[in-house]
């Protein structure tokens, strides 16, 4: 039996339990501050129930587990990682699925590696809900491979991609520069062409320019995430621009990207807006709101 413990139960680690549900010869668990919120303990006690996760209601009801999943938010990485030290059993590893960049897991590591448990510093690829378990996942760390082929036999995607905590998180890091990159540019360039009346003439162009994809998708992909997650994607780009600086490089790129990610979720909040709106309602929102900062 594997018992595999989730500290954090949002909507990745929910996704990911809904995937492996009625998996053979493994138990599910998960310990999450909200279990303990009135006002939101009773939802996230039913999302447990139905994909047969015990929730637990204190972070020592892990120490069973042989695995335990960090999937909190970027602030609480090593809160989650200290926390979870105190309880872990000889053998047993601690994998940070945190978007963050790589000198923070390697602090989550430094406090892991105090305790019995060992570290592996995990990144996730791609959106879980989209992909629940079979979302791509790259770790590094010493006990990385034996992971890898332990967590793909239950029926999940990963693979190692190194020996040393903080390289899976700098792959993803540098990747979020590309893809938040395309994110910011598309906030750009649509809110100036929604301001003088050319949006469809603009993503026309685009589209003749790239005909192997489908920019009226994409403008709808990445404005509904930053409508959604915003806020989010500015601390994991903050993350990304650390890493790079890390490398003695300048982030302009990445830095410009979160002030552009951050203004947009911003002005897009309390508009009445939904997330299936697209860029057809998100854009001329942020073409009424958005101002130059002098």
């Amino acid at each position: 039996m594997t018992k595999i413990a989730m500290i954090g139960f949002g909507e990745a680690a929910q996704s990911i339990a809904a995937g492996l549900k009625g998996r053979p010869g493994l138990e599910l668990s998960a310990f999450d501050l909200r279990f303990a919120d009135p006002a939101a303990a009773p939802a996230l006690a039913k999302a447990a129930a139905e994909r047969a996760v015990t929730a637990l209601d204190d972070i020592s009801g892990i120490a069973p587990a042989d695995i335990v999943l960090s999937l909190v938010v970027g602030s609480a990485t090593r809160a989650a990682a200290a926390s979870a030290a105190e309880h872990m059993r000889d053998g047993a590893v601690y994998i940070d699925l945190n978007s963050v960049g790589s000198e923070t897991k390697q602090i989550a590591a430094s406090e892991i590696t105090r305790g019995k448990g060992s570290f592996i510093d995990g990144a996730v690829m791609a959106p879980v809900p989209r992909h629940a378990e079979k979302v791509p996942i790259v770790m590094a760390g010493e006990r990385a491979g034996e992971m890898a082929e332990q967590l793909n036999a239950l029926g999940m995607n990963v693979e190692a991609v190194g020996d040393t905590p903080g390289q899976a998180s700098a792959l993803k890091m540098i990747r979020s520069v590309m893809i938040k990159g395309i994110e910011a540019l598309l906030i750009e360039a649509l809110t100036s062409a929604e301001k003088v009346g050319v949006t469809e003439r603009i993503l026309d162009s685009v589209q003749e320019s790239f005909p192997g994809l489908n920019w009226r998708e994409i403008a709808d992909y990445y404005l509904s995430r930053t409508f959604e997650h915003g806020a989010r994607r500015v601390t994991e780009m903050t993350e990304a621009a650390n890493t790079i600086e890390s490398l003695g490089l300048d982030a302009h790129m990445s830095r410009a990207a979160c002030k552009t990610i951050g203004s947009a979720h911003l002005a897009l909040k309390d508009k009445g807006l939904a997330f299936t709106d697209g860029y057809r309602g998100f854009v001329p929102a942020l073409a009424a709101t958005l101002v130059r900062e002098v």
